[in-house]
Order: structure tokens, then C-alpha cells, then sequence
């Protein structure tokens, strides 16, 4: 297996890693209902995509309702079931 042939500097990896950081959302306002909207992508309020009507606003409110309700479900834990022992088994 390969080994290094020298140890990578502090101040290098640091360089390296520079491009990790996270970076804030940016956010536009949607031109018709002057709310805030993620570019490049439709109105969540209004259903509105460069000045056309590409959503349905009932059908854009009911995906936002059910992105949350499965963020917001629950994961079901794994129950196993304990074998008895033959001293756990009441005897009759």
C-alpha cells in the first residue's frame, strides 16, 4: 500500500479545504406577488415562472404541504423481539 512521501502542510490543506464552506441560499423576489422565491424556479406563492403561470397555486400549496409532512414524520424505530428463556417461561 502507498504510503506519502512527506506529511501535507497545515497551510495547504487549509487552502484545499477553502472551497468548503457553506453559502446562504440566495433568494429573489418573484416580480407578480413580490415574495420571496428561489431562482430559476417557480412562485411557490403565486405558481408564476417568467412572467407564465406554469403552476396551479392549489397544486403549489399541496406539495409544499406534503414535502413537510414527510420531513416532519416520525422515522419508525426497529422493535426486535426478545426469544424467552426457558426461566422466563412460566412453568405449569
Amino acid at each position: 500500500m502507498p504510503v506519502p512521501a512527506r506529511r501535507v502542510s497545515s497551510s495547504h490543506g487549509r487552502r484545499r479545504r477553502s472551497h468548503d464552506a457553506l453559502k446562504m441560499t440566495q433568494v429573489s423576489t418573484c416580480p407578480k406577488c413580490k415574495e420571496p422565491a428561489l431562482p430559476h424556479r417557480a412562485c411557490t406563492n403565486c405558481g408564476t415562472y417568467r412572467g407564465r403561470q406554469v403552476l396551479s397555486v392549489a397544486q403549489a400549496t399541496e406539495t409544499l404541504i406534503e414535502k413537510s409532512k414527510v420531513k416532519a414524520e416520525p422515522k419508525a424505530k426497529k422493535t426486535t423481539k426478545k426469544k424467552a428463556s426457558a426461566e422466563e417461561t412460566p412453568k405449569n
